[in-house]
C-alpha cells in the first residue's frame, strides 16, 4: 500500500504527503530555532552566575608574614 496523502491537523481533508512533510520539516526547523535560542540564552545566564559565584567566593589575599616579623611580634 502506498501512502499518497496525509491528513494535516486542523485542517480539512488530505494533503499530499510531500506538503504534508515539507509543513513538518518547516516547523520542526521553527522549534529547533527557538530552542537553539532558549539554550544559548540559559548557557549565557550560568556562565554569568558562574562568574559572579566566583568573584565572590573567592578567598581575600592574605600577605605572607616573614618568619622574622613573627618571632619578633612574640618577643
Amino acid at each position: 500500500m502506498n501512502v499518497t496523502k496525509l491528513r494535516i491537523a486542523n485542517e480539512p481533508g488530505l494533503a499530499p504527503a510531500g506538503v504534508y512533510f515539507a509543513r513538518l520539516a518547516t516547523q520542526l526547523r521553527a522549534l529547533n530555532e527557538n530552542e537553539s535560542a532558549r539554550q544559548a540564552a540559559l548557557d549565557a545566564e550560568d556562565r554569568r552566575l558562574e562568574a559572579r559565584y566566583r568573584a565572590k567566593s573567592t578567598a581575600p589575599v592574605r600577605r605572607r608574614v616573614a618568619h622574622a616579623e613573627v618571632a619578633h611580634a612574640i618577643q
